[in-house]
């Protein structure tokens, strides 16, 4: 944890009637799925391992559970971001991004469940391949942010990669032959500076920066909610893709982009971004799940927010404006604490600070 922020989890209290507050919990690039009645919450642990939570609430993580650690030395050994948890047949799956420390040599991993439980171990399973030799047998690309998306019984792997060997961002698919193997080189999905709010800075001088792909899909419609700008500025925010109807997601042009932001900063909350999409308990309301910064000084100290999103009459993904920290919101429906069981009061232990005074040890509280 960096000096430019203090956690300090509150003494619980009774939930106010069907109420929680945002932030739920410390952390960043969150990751939830529910089976079985229970919430996983996947995260990676301090950049050198991966955890998940079990928890029957949405707005609590759980016990945490180490699934899997780094290895001392070697490609995969540190820099560990952005796992996400999928279930394929009678094993779970994890995502995540992997490094040798250096982050030119990101690359993308597949972890193998050894049994049937989310949250026992895991073990390294393959490398996918992210670039551009049709062999897939050389020359592959820096990766990160992956996810998957199942289209009519096909799999396809998408994920934020640079072009070459620079730092320029763009978001790619690829199709898939099973869970730890690409079939295909990659595809681009779209230019990554079509709108000034894409680049860093918000600038028209400004580089094109997309990451973080997330898969929504409602009556037939596919969208790709990405983050875009820069994920240490307060203007990180959601972008919409849409695959347009009976189209090949593997051709270029088969993907629209929605001209404005579909999530951004308010005037108390920034760094809105990166995201995961899920039902409440009762499968009734639609919930999103992303981090925010806790300071609008460049950085990467952030919190988990969760709210419930609806949609147009067009049938677009409505999002609305965040919920600021501190702000009384119903409980998903049909969650249990609801009932007013002791619920952890997150929101009034995090505080935003500037920097730690090096004699006292005490927090220099931001502006």
């Amino acid at each position: 944890m960096h000096p430019g922020t203090l956690f300090q989890p509150a003494p619980q209290r009774f939930a106010r009637s069907a109420e929680f507050t945002n932030p739920i919990a410390p952390g960043a690039d969150p990751w939830v799925v529910r089976h079985e009645g229970e919430y996983l919450w996947c995260f990676s642990d301090h950049d050198r391992g991966v955890v998940v939570h079990r928890s029957r609430s949405l707005t609590e993580l759980g016990p945490k559970h180490n699934v899997w650690s780094a290895p001392d030395v070697g490609a995969y050994s540190a820099q560990i971001w952005a796992p996400e948890l999928h279930r394929i047949g009678d094993r779970w799956y994890i995502y995540v991004a992997a490094s040798d420390g250096r982050n030119e040599n990101h690359r993308m991993i597949v972890l193998e469940s050894d049994s049937e439980d989310p949250t026992g171990t895991f073990s390294f399973k393959a490398e996918l391949y992210t670039g551009d030799d049709p062999s897939l047998a050389c020359d592959n690309r820096w990766a990160i942010d992956g996810t998957l998306l199942d289209l009519g019984g096909t799999r396809y792997f998408l994920w934020s990669g640079w072009e070459r060997g620079c730092d320029q961002q763009w978001l790619y698919i690829a199709p898939m032959s099973n869970p730890w193997t690409i079939a295909g080189p990659r595809t681009r999905l779209c230019d990554n500076d079509n709108f000034v709010w894409e680049r860093v800075g918000e600038t028209e001088c400004g580089r094109g920066l997309n990451e973080g792909p997330q898969i929504l899909q409602r009556d037939g419609r596919v969208f790709v909610v990405f983050s875009c700008s820069a994920s240490w500025e307060p203007g990180y925010k959601l972008g919409l893709l849409e695959l347009l109807p009976k189209r090949d997601p593997l051709v270029p042009g088969s993907w629209r982009k929605h001209g404005t932001p579909v999530l951004q900063s308010s005037a108390r909350t920034c760094g809105v971004g990166h995201c995961s999409f899920v039902k409440s308990p009762d499968g009734c309301e639609d919930w999103i799940v992303f981090h925010a910064k806790v300071s609008r000084r460049p950085g990467w100290e952030r919190v988990v927010h969760a709210q419930r999103f609806g949609w147009t009459d067009a049938g677009l993904p409505n999002f609305g404006t965040v919920v600021d920290a501190g702000i009384p919101t119903a409980r998903p429906s049909g969650d249990r604490r609801a009932a007013g069981l002791p619920v952890s009061s997150f929101v009034r232990g995090v505080r935003v600070v500037d920097s730690v005074d090096e004699a006292s040890g005490a927090p220099v509280e931001a502006e």
